[in-house]
């Protein structure tokens, strides 16, 4: 895998260059990056070990759907731990440490590990250091155990504001379908509070080649312009994590490491929840190699932060908008092999690094693999509220389906795929009007092939 930065293109701001490490190492990257972009952009693949046999791990998502960049980060004198590269912004100064690996990620002396994994099945501890007395063996595995290290110094000033808010109308989620919603909304008289946990909002915008015949950047734009106009008011950095009681949710802005983050509190009369889809990773023989990634990720890599993930990449998809991710990724100067993921022989060739895959008994060479196994609506929040889900045969995943009548599930969170659909979700929502029936939308399953003697990776952080 070797990830590079393309001349132009993405949201982050080439006129401010920032200096960091990782693992002793000198990098650089730009205000707007994340960890994992400004290190996929250096070419840096592995990101840390696998928990139990130390496996090499790089970077599977581009945002919280990220199971293996987790990093130690010291910003001045202290020290936080369990960072997600793919969240974390980039600040200048930064030291970077890979967690459950020594010396480094790339050289960690217990990677020798997985070679005995034959002896180290699931649970093997429980029965192995019983005899002759679990606390002769207690305090090396526990030293062993988990993952970061806590520090020892104290921030006195991390403490978090806690703030109430008021609005009428909450919406969640800052992308297609959510910034048309509080538009409309706000618009139609409604007090309204936008919410996004990036940075910039946008969703899933900027992989779009043209909305409404404008560019993404600009369309969104548009959007947060009109809501402001209209008196409706937008919140980046900011997570709604938890819906309780009486309609209560709570806010969490992120201030950026050092700073301790704003809770907010409010109960508005009705929300909508646009939190958008995470894409599901295909099974396959060795899919933890580093260079192994989603496809949203490949795409938002280049969208958000201008980063190619790899020169020559091969595709696993079964979601209709495979080509139309595919062809962009081709755009931008790397060479696309777009495979049939509907057979069940696959396998990814390399140790530290993809150097090919193997599909239905013939070798592609590639240095990245993107793969999607279909759409998972984020729904979570529904399911707080006490929504209830059906199953949907045709998008392989669960989706909203009876619930709180004061909140509405759209676009991408509710199944919705296509952004004019989703549009027109995010109108009927915000002037309460009935809702439109969900589109068709069909995919194959992919299955895992259960007679394969390779190891097929179902939980990278748990290292299943």
């Amino acid at each position: 895998m070797s990830g590079q930065r393309i001349a132009r293109g993405g949201l982050i701001d080439r006129s401010t260059p920032i200096s960091f490490s990782f693992d002793g190492r000198s990098y650089a990257g730009f205000e707007g990056d994340t960890v994992a972009s400004a290190l996929l952009a250096s070419g840096v693949h592995i990101l840390g070990r696998s928990f139990k046999y130390h496996r090499p791990r790089g970077v599977w998502g581009a945002w919280f759907d990220d199971p293996n960049a987790i990093v130690d980060i010291r910003v001045g004198e202290v020290t936080f731990p369990n960072c997600q590269a793919t969240t974390t912004r980039l600040s200048d100064g930064m030291a970077v440490r890979s967690v459950n690996a020594w010396p480094s990620a790339k050289r960690d002396v217990k990677g020798v590990l997985d070679r005995a994994h034959r002896f180290l099945p699931a649970g093997f501890y429980y029965k192995m250091f019983m005899w002759p007395d679990w606390h002769l063996f207690e305090p090396a595995i526990r030293k062993m155990a988990g993952l970061g290290t806590v520090s020892n110094e104290i921030e006195d000033t991390y403490q978090s504001l806690i703030l109430h808010e008021r609005c009428e109308t909450l919406v969640i989620g800052g992308g297609i379908a959510g910034l048309s919603a509080a538009r409309f909304a706000a618009q139609a008289g409604q007090s309204v509070l936008v919410v996004d946990d990036h940075a910039v909002f946008g969703g899933s915008a900027y992989k779009e080649p043209s909305l409404s015949g404008a560019s993404a950047a600009d369309w969104v734009s548009d959007q947060i312009t009109a809501i402001e106009t209209a008196g409706g008011r937008v919140l980046a950095n900011t997570t709604a994590i938890g819906v309780y009681d009486h309609r209560a949710i709570s806010l969490v802005t992120d201030r950026g490491l050092g700073a301790a983050p704003i809770v907010r509190k409010l109960r508005p009369r009705k929300v909508i929840l646009a939190t958008g889809a995470i894409d599901r990773p295909v099974t396959f023989s060795n899919t933890d190699r580093p260079g192994v990634m989603s496809l949203d990720a490949g795409a938002e890599y280049l969208a958000r932060y201008g980063v190619l993930v790899g020169r020559e990449i091969a595709v696993l998809s079964n979601r209709p908008e495979t080509e139309a991710l595919s062809a962009a990724l081709g755009s931008a100067g790397a060479k696309v092999t777009v495979l049939d993921a509907s057979g069940n022989e696959a396998k990814a060739v390399g140790t530290k690094a993809v150097k090919g895959l193997r599909c239905d008994g013939q070798l592609y060479n590639c240095d990245t693999i993107l793969a999607s196994a279909g759409l998972t609506p984020m729904i979570h929040l529904w399911r707080h509220a006490g929504g209830k889900l059906d199953w949907d045969e045709g998008r392989q995943t669960f989706v909203p389906s009876s619930g709180p009548d004061w909140m509405r599930v759209i676009g991408a969170a509710n199944g919705t795929f296509d952004f004019g659909l989703a549009q027109q979700e995010a109108q009927s929502a915000a002037q309460e009007a009935p809702k439109p029936p969900r589109a068709i939308y069909s995919l194959s399953p992919l299955q895992p092939d259960p007679s394969s003697s390779d190891r097929q990776w179902i939980d990278f952080q748990h290292d299943v």
